[in-house]
């Protein structure tokens, strides 16, 4: 019985690989007939065209005007924080050394007086009855203050009063327009 398996497996393995010859050989012939012929090139396959693209129609103008619903948190060159145009906190008045110090991002001792004039700014902000309804505020700096005290601020607002969005707005200012 052993002995009829064996030669059954002999004749399988050499069959399959003469029946692979065999195969290869065809295979080898129609890519020879096929390179002989001549074809136009195939066009690429635009893959985006099935894909939908659904690009938003967006408005600028009203954007601005849910914007100018919003209440909006400016902290000007002047260093005074305002709610729309009132001023709230004046960090100059309430840390009069920060005037002298350079606004830069690794000035630690300037950093940390501007933290304690957001506190100030934040704990009158923060309770504000329009911030509060949404929990949300429009922030816009002036560019000269650092990146790092605009957004201590806005942790600040986050941690203490429960704002869970601050929108960085941008400044429309002219040249010598109070901000």
């Amino acid at each position: 019985m052993v002995d009829v398996m064996l030669v059954l497996l002999v004749i399988f393995m050499v069959g399959a690989s003469v029946e692979t010859a065999m195969y290869e050989e065809r295979l080898e012939l129609t890519r020879v007939e096929r390179d002989l012929v001549p074809r136009q090139p195939e066009e690429p396959e635009n893959v985006l065209k099935e894909v939908p693209i659904v690009v938003p129609n967006t408005n600028v103008k009203k954007v601005q005007e849910h914007e100018e619903k919003e209440p909006r948190v400016l902290l000007g060159e002047d260093l005074v924080f305002r709610l729309d145009q009132t001023p709230v906190v004046d960090c100059i008045a309430l840390t009069p050394s920060l005037k002298e110090l350079p606004r830069t991002g690794d000035n630690d001792k300037a950093a940390e007086l501007f933290e304690q004039c957001a506190r100030e700014a934040a704990a009158k902000l923060g309770p504000n009855v329009r911030i509060q309804e949404k929990k949300r505020v429009n922030f816009a700096a002036d560019r000269t203050i650092p990146w790092g005290w605009a957004t201590r601020f806005m942790a600040i607002m986050g941690d203490e009063h429960g704002i869970k969005q601050v929108n960085i707005v941008v400044m429309n200012r002219t040249p010598g327009s109070e901000p």
